[in-house]
């Protein structure tokens, strides 16, 4: 048989082996996500059931963070001082545990967990015609902070606005900043916020599904009561240790119900009610 024959021979059986392989593969991928639907359709029976509604559409995808372990840094916390206080004068406290800054607009600690606060003189007056919001939001940004506001609400003559820094977009459900206003004058900040560099920790996010499985035991087991799942949103929560400046981020589901909001680790499933 001559060469060109065989050789033509030996590309059908090649081609015939590649069709065949990707047909297998695709008849995997359907048993995959049909079982997948199955399953889904499942727990949100399960939820049912139990009287809690969570539309499907709703169901979030698996989450993609991974445990990370954050050694803090320091070094922003003069450039934070300044950017609203004007020229500051540093005094250590503690052998540098805390840190106060005083300048022109007022003073400013920073503790070495990563708490700090502001208090304000009557020269950081919201710009005419600005709501609390927005300035609150320029204010923020002018200190460096990747935040969003999530909440706002009075307490007496004070207006309180909340925000939540962000860790690379990611939410730092532990990490809030409190920004107090008074007779339309910013008064104080205050809150908890993370600066320094990450490296992969050891863990593997549950998948979603699981993640449902987990909340319903959970609820059942502490004695807690929805009738409804609103939202589940994916973020960290942050674990400092007293002794080093370390701080290991948790991935976590933020769990918004009827009744009341909830983490669920997303590495052990363990649930608890949000504060």
């Amino acid at each position: 048989m001559e060469w060109s024959k065989i050789k033509n021979i030996i590309i059908l059986i090649l081609v015939g082996l590649n069709v065949f392989l990707l047909a297998l593969v695709a008849v995997r991928e359907s048993k995959s996500a049909r079982y997948q639907e199955e399953a889904r359709a499942g727990v949100l029976s399960a939820l049912e059931r139990s009287g809690i509604q969570f539309l499907p559409e709703k169901v979030p995808t698996d989450m993609e963070l991974t445990p990370l372990t954050v050694t803090r840094s320091r070094e922003r916390e003069q450039s934070m001082a300044q950017a609203l206080l004007g020229p500051v004068e540093r005094e250590d406290t503690g052998g540098s545990v805390r840190v106060v800054y005083t300048g022109t607009g007022g003073s400013a600690s920073f503790s070495s967990d990563g708490r700090f606060s502001f208090e304000l003189n009557d020269q950081a007056l919201a710009p005419e015609g600005d709501t609390p919001a927005r300035a609150g939001a320029a204010c923020l940004e002018q200190m460096g902070l990747q935040a969003v506001l999530v909440e706002t609400r009075s307490e007496g003559e004070d207006t309180l606005l909340i925000y939540r820094q962000n860790w690379e977009e990611v939410p730092l459900f532990s990490c809030q900043v409190i920004l107090t206003y008074r007779d339309g004058t910013l008064r104080r900040i205050e809150g908890e916020y993370l600066e320094g560099a990450a490296v992969p920790a050891q863990g593997k996010s549950l998948d979603t599904l699981t993640v449902l499985v987990r909340f319903l035991a959970g609820m059942n087991e502490s004695g807690y009561v929805c009738s409804r799942i609103d939202a589940m949103t994916a973020g960290y929560l942050s674990s400092v240790s007293a002794a080093r400046p370390v701080v290991q981020l948790t991935p976590v589901w933020y769990i918004t119900t009827d009744t009341g909001s909830y983490y669920l680790d997303a590495l052990t499933g363990a649930l608890t009610q949000a504060g």
